[in-house]
Protein backbone atom coordinates (compact mmCIF):
# COMPACT_ATOMS: atom_id res chain seq x y z
CA UNK A 1 0.00 0.00 0.00
CA UNK A 2 3.11 2.13 1.06
CA UNK A 3 4.65 1.68 -2.44
CA UNK A 4 1.40 1.94 -4.24
CA UNK A 5 0.79 5.94 -2.53
CA UNK A 6 4.47 6.77 -3.31
CA UNK A 7 3.85 5.78 -6.77
CA UNK A 8 0.84 7.89 -6.97
CA UNK A 9 2.48 11.09 -5.27
CA UNK A 10 6.00 10.83 -7.64
CA UNK A 11 3.07 10.44 -10.86
CA UNK A 12 1.15 12.98 -9.65
CA UNK A 13 4.08 15.58 -9.15
CA UNK A 14 5.82 14.69 -12.26
CA UNK A 15 2.22 16.01 -14.20
CA UNK A 16 2.67 18.47 -12.20
CA UNK A 17 5.85 19.58 -13.43
CA UNK A 18 4.40 18.57 -16.84
CA UNK A 19 2.42 21.43 -16.43
CA UNK A 20 4.83 23.71 -15.47
CA UNK A 21 6.62 22.69 -18.59
CA UNK A 22 3.94 23.67 -20.98
CA UNK A 23 4.02 27.11 -19.19
CA UNK A 24 7.76 27.46 -19.31
CA UNK A 25 7.36 26.58 -23.27
CA UNK A 26 4.89 28.82 -23.72
CA UNK A 27 6.64 31.88 -22.32
CA UNK A 28 10.03 31.09 -24.17
CA UNK A 29 7.30 30.99 -27.21
CA UNK A 30 6.12 34.56 -26.63
CA UNK A 31 10.26 35.78 -26.38
CA UNK A 32 10.95 34.28 -29.36
CA UNK A 33 8.59 36.24 -31.32
CA UNK A 34 9.07 39.12 -29.16
CA UNK A 35 13.48 38.37 -30.53
CA UNK A 36 11.95 37.73 -33.90
CA UNK A 37 9.34 41.26 -34.27
CA UNK A 38 12.88 43.68 -32.40
CA UNK A 39 15.05 41.71 -34.98
CA UNK A 40 12.69 42.71 -37.66
CA UNK A 41 11.78 46.34 -36.35
CA UNK A 42 15.84 47.20 -36.23
CA UNK A 43 15.75 46.99 -32.78
CA UNK A 44 18.90 44.54 -31.89
CA UNK A 45 19.60 45.93 -28.50
CA UNK A 46 16.04 44.50 -27.12
CA UNK A 47 16.30 41.68 -29.15
CA UNK A 48 19.93 40.91 -27.53
CA UNK A 49 18.36 41.19 -24.13
CA UNK A 50 15.48 38.99 -24.96
CA UNK A 51 18.21 36.69 -25.97
CA UNK A 52 19.73 36.84 -22.53
CA UNK A 53 16.30 36.32 -21.07
CA UNK A 54 15.77 33.26 -22.84
CA UNK A 55 18.62 31.62 -22.14
CA UNK A 56 18.81 32.43 -18.63
CA UNK A 57 14.94 30.67 -18.22
CA UNK A 58 16.61 27.78 -20.05
CA UNK A 59 19.05 27.42 -17.63
CA UNK A 60 17.44 28.11 -14.68
CA UNK A 61 14.91 25.42 -15.78
CA UNK A 62 17.11 23.27 -16.51
CA UNK A 63 18.35 22.81 -13.20
CA UNK A 64 15.20 22.81 -11.88
CA UNK A 65 14.29 19.63 -14.05
CA UNK A 66 17.58 18.02 -12.57
CA UNK A 67 16.49 18.54 -9.21
CA UNK A 68 12.90 17.48 -9.87
CA UNK A 69 14.40 14.48 -11.27
CA UNK A 70 17.04 13.14 -9.11
CA UNK A 71 14.76 13.72 -6.17
CA UNK A 72 11.68 11.69 -8.03
CA UNK A 73 14.12 9.09 -8.97
CA UNK A 74 15.47 9.13 -5.05
CA UNK A 75 11.51 8.36 -3.92
CA UNK A 76 10.91 5.74 -6.67
CA UNK A 77 14.19 4.11 -5.83
CA UNK A 78 13.44 4.15 -1.61
CA UNK A 79 10.06 2.56 -2.70
CA UNK A 80 12.19 -0.25 -4.34
CA UNK A 81 9.95 0.87 -7.51
CA UNK A 82 13.09 1.95 -9.76
CA UNK A 83 16.29 -0.10 -10.63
Amino acid sequence: MIASTEVANVANEAVDQLQVAREYLAWIDSLAWAISNSLKSGHDNHAKQLAGVVSYLAGDYHNMLDCDIARLGDQLIAADLRA
